[in-house]
């Protein structure tokens, strides 16, 4: 049975409110339950899970937002290296370059780190 059947409608409306509220005062406040039930269901194994569900779901949404405005940022950095002011083309230029030079480096750390764990499973496959 899924988490969120073994809650009740007030848990599942704490969790909304956990979600976004910058404080379990806030939270337990939005969601009229006191702050002694609220840290007693978050002890909860059920509740504690229902939360990390819907906590990583808004994460991987907010993540694939940030995803589809990564094109419109790129360009209106490209654009910038058009600007008329020298020192806005200048700083766009090393943002680019920046970004770039670090993108290869995350790019070979991921392969050398992918050719080292090959290493290791074939030396433990060897034993």
């Amino acid at each position: 049975m899924p988490e969120e059947e073994k809650l009740t409608n007030r848990q599942l409306l704490a969790i909304s409110h956990l979600i976004v509220s910058f404080s379990l005062e806030e939270a337990s406040q939005r969601a009229k339950v006191s702050r002694n039930t609220l840290y007693k269901w978050l002890k909860n194994e059920d509740f504690k899970a229902e939360l990390k569900r819907q906590r990583d779901k808004v994460v991987r949404e907010a993540l694939d937002r940030l995803k589809m405005a990564i094109t419109k940022a790129v360009e209106g950095l490209i654009k910038l290296t058009e600007a008329k002011r020298e020192e806005v083309r200048r700083l766009a230029c090393n943002d680019i370059i920046t970004h770039t030079l670090k993108s290869i480096e995350i790019e070979d750390i991921e392969q050398r780190l992918d050719k080292v764990e090959r290493i290791v499973l074939e030396k433990r496959t060897y034993k």
